[in-house]
């Protein structure tokens, strides 16, 4: 978990420069703050979510993807206690009897989404010219770059108060992907044909939920080629696959023979079924 007390002193002690150069620095230093919080946060849920199933990388949408598909109160705060005393059953704790173990500060996207576009917008680029005279500064405008600094440390500071952190809180589902590792997702945040990719960031293959009733099971997302020396079928990784830019060349030992095949994506002219 990352500590966001240094970062914010130091974000304060350039703001206290109060020149162009350091509102910019500030400016930077707190747009980093908001991407590493965010990332921090995904890299806490890596056990339910692969890298290759993130569709954008921008902070808000990566916190976005966490609360669809991880944990669906990932925008509220929670705190976390436990009794001094045993569970007895019939007996409720009193309150004074709980020990706070730790706080997650919750987030909102929206917030952050705007914060860090705009620190980009003010600061972090040069003004493009209008006409030939128009002068290229060096910096933005100090107050307005000063002004959104401070907005942002607002809620940098409110997030400093994360003293632990979830990774969702429900049911799971998992599988054992054929790499070997063990998959897991929140049964209530996972959808019927849903795909999903295996955590190992070293695996290509993906795979297909499948609900019927209140069950999961989990179908390999393959593409089948036939071995050009015995006519076997190799189902091989789809995300391995659907890699292959136009015209690449991939190849595959067959299961069945060891034979060396190649493939390729080409465009095929087709003659749609008629109704």
């Amino acid at each position: 978990m990352i500590d966001l007390h240094p970062i914010i002193q130091r974000t304060r002690d350039l703001l206290s420069q109060d020149t162009d150069a350091s509102v910019t620095y500030a400016a930077l230093e707190a747009r980093l703050a908001l991407e590493k919080v965010c990332y921090d946060r995904l890299r806490q849920c890596h056990d339910y979510i692969s890298h290759s199933d993130l569709k954008k990388w921008q902070p808000n949408q990566i916190v976005n993807t966490l609360i669809s598909e991880v944990d669906q109160h990932a925008t509220e705060t929670r705190t976390l206690s436990i009794s001094r005393q045993p569970a007895l059953e019939g007996i409720e704790p009193n309150d004074d009897d709980y020990v706070e173990i730790g706080t997650e500060v919750g987030f909102d996207p929206k917030l952050i989404g705007k914060l860090w576009n705009a620190l980009a917008r003010l600061a972090l680029h040069v003004r493009i010219p209008e006409h030939r005279e128009d002068q290229i500064s060096d910096y933005g405008d100090r107050d307005q770059i000063k002004a959104k600094v401070i907005e942002a440390l607002a809620e940098l500071e409110r997030l400093s108060g994360t003293t632990m952190t979830f990774s969702g809180i429900g049911e799971e589902v998992s599988f054992t992907c054929r790499c070997g590792t063990r998959n897991k997702r929140r049964a209530s945040l996972l959808r019927n044909k849903q795909s999903v990719s295996c955590i190992n960031p070293e695996c290509k293959a993906s795979w297909t939920a499948h609900k019927v009733g209140a069950e999961f099971t989990f179908e390999a997302h393959t593409a089948s080629v036939t071995c050009d020396k015995c006519q076997s079928d190799n189902l091989m990784p789809w995300r391995l696959v659907a890699a292959l830019q136009y015209e690449q060349t991939g190849s595959f030992s067959c299961h069945n023979c060891n034979h060396k095949n190649y493939f390729q994506w080409r465009l095929t002219q087709v003659r749609p079924q008629s109704a």
